[in-house]
């Protein structure tokens, strides 16, 4: 691996830069290059993160790097400043254990594969495959995607951002927002209306929040919803409702949320502390015609069923001389 620092008039010579992003620089102003195929860490895609990353020393922030290659990151490759970021050009194929950017302009001429999470979040960046993706997660907060192969993920948040040259090519298993082709018009048999798709990620990411998601893809947590009931540790006391709750969803009963009808709980005090549960409509429930929406629960059923797990596990459940619909749950 070589890595040198070059003009923009040089660069741009080379790999016509200045066709390819939007660089409002002076011919004077320096890009990293790297020659070769690298295999990296993790890449910082942030101006200063980049400057230290290269070791190389620049008159102003070095605005970009090419790698004419293929680039392998066994971690992360993230860009975290919203407005801007230095532009990435990879002519060969990527990959990364996960792979997200805010400002940055991104230009990948080959394949892409993420191992799990591929995300763009805010308008001023742009990220282009002209290959084959996949990854677990495609995510986009109002930021441009262009995806011009094959297309592969288990979720695609779309969020009217992203666009694919051919649907053909597109492999996804559920998806949240509309999908464009590269003329902007929606397509009609990819993406949908509904975001009932956010509930395959854990909530922690329900709302895109940007350092969220980019901490959770340095740490190399996955955005998807773990399957099965939540492991919880053992020295973490739970709390009297929390312990409640837990025995429920080892039950394998939903707790409800925006999208799923399931328990709630609420703790009352008392003399004797008890807690209620509830079987709560969702937030924001499917409609009729919706693709994919979860079967109808009766609430008498789910109810019944929450006493009887409950009294298995030990507790006493009975129903509230005040409310049929409701569970008082003691010790």
């Amino acid at each position: 691996m070589e890595i040198t620092a070059v003009t923009l008039r040089e660069a741009d010579e080379r790999f016509r830069l200045r066709s390819l992003f939007g660089l409002d620089r002076d011919d004077d102003d320096e890009e990293v290059v790297v020659s070769g195929d690298v295999t990296l860490e993790n890449l910082p895609l942030d101006f200063t993160e980049l400057d230290t990353w290269s070791g190389l020393t620049a008159t102003n922030s070095f605005s970009g790097l090419v790698v004419d290659g293929d680039l392998t990151v066994t971690d992360w490759i993230t860009n975290w400043e919203m407005d801007f970021g230095p532009f990435l050009l990879v002519r060969g194929d990527v990959r990364a254990k996960n792979f997200g950017t805010s400002g940055s302009e991104v230009l990948v001429e080959g394949n892409l594969e993420v191992a799990q999470t591929l995300a763009g979040i805010y308008n001023h960046g742009r990220t282009v495959i002209k290959g084959d993706t996949r990854a677990e997660v495609v995510l986009t907060e109002q930021h441009a995607f262009e995806f011009h192969g094959r297309l592969n993920a288990e979720i695609g948040i779309a969020g009217n951002f992203l666009q694919v040259a051919d649907p053909a090519k597109v492999q996804v298993g559920s998806w949240a927002g509309h999908v464009l082709d590269l003329r902007h018009q929606i397509l009609p048999n990819l993406g949908s209306r509904s975001m009932r798709a956010l509930r395959g990620l854990d909530s922690d990411f329900w709302d895109y929040d940007r350092r969220q998601v980019l901490s959770a893809m340095e740490a190399g947590r996955s955005l998807l919803r773990a399957s099965g009931p939540r492991q919880v540790g053992r020295e973490t006391p739970l709390s009297f409702e929390e312990t409640i709750r837990e025995v429920l969803r080892q039950a394998r009963y939903q707790e409800q949320d925006r999208w799923d009808d399931g328990f709630y709980t609420c703790t009352r005090e008392s003399e004797e502390p008890f807690v209620e549960v509830w079987f709560s409509e969702a937030d924001e429930p499917a409609e009729a015609d919706e693709p994919k929406a979860p079967e109808e629960l009766d609430p008498a059923t789910e109810l019944r069923g929450y006493a009887e797990a409950l009294i298995a596990a030990g507790y006493r459940a009975t129903i509230d001389p005040d409310d049929d619909e409701c569970l008082q749950v003691r010790r």
